[in-house]
């Protein structure tokens, strides 16, 4: 019984371990030419995407939050309890760019809902700024097949 719990524990902690860790997702220009690597937090539960950047006081340049959804749909997000402002880029299933939106923090109800231009199954949530500084639009794509291998939406 006590070996079961410990091989358990062997096999189960570096799958947790590697839920709280981060990933580096890459945007890539539509010719390939430019690639823009940003390393994010993932949100693929529905408990992970309700949370979101809520109570961050900062976000450093280059990193960000990346929701995973498991259908494409127009996507809606608020900024309740979120203290910093924030650029959300939206990406359709294909990782298309679809568009982006600079969110204000919001701590009284009702709070602004900030949603996707067309239908959308992933959003990154940078610092404001990050999408001009990169010349992001439209023809960029978000790498979708690495996400499919650390992520399962739920």
């Amino acid at each position: 019984m006590r070996r079961t719990l410990i091989l358990s524990s062997l096999i189960l902690l570096p799958l947790m371990l590697s839920a709280c860790g981060t990933e580096v997702i890459t945007l890539s220009s539509f010719d390939g030419s430019k690639k823009v690597n940003v390393e994010v937090e993932v949100a693929a539960t529905p408990a992970g995407r309700a949370r979101g950047l809520m109570e961050r006081t900062t976000l450093e340049d280059g990193k960000g939050m990346l929701f995973v959804f498991r259908d494409p749909e127009i996507q809606t997000f608020w900024m309740k309890n979120t203290l910093i402002p924030l650029e959300i880029l939206f990406f359709d299933a294909t990782g298309s760019f679809v568009n982006v939106i600079r969110m204000q923090p919001c701590s009284n109800d009702p709070c602004p809902q900030y949603k996707s231009a067309a239908l959308a199954q992933y959003a990154l949530e940078v610092n404001p700024g990050f999408w001009e500084k990169n010349n992001i639009g439209i023809g960029w794509k978000l790498d979708t097949a690495a996400i499919a291998r650390f992520s399962r939406p739920q």
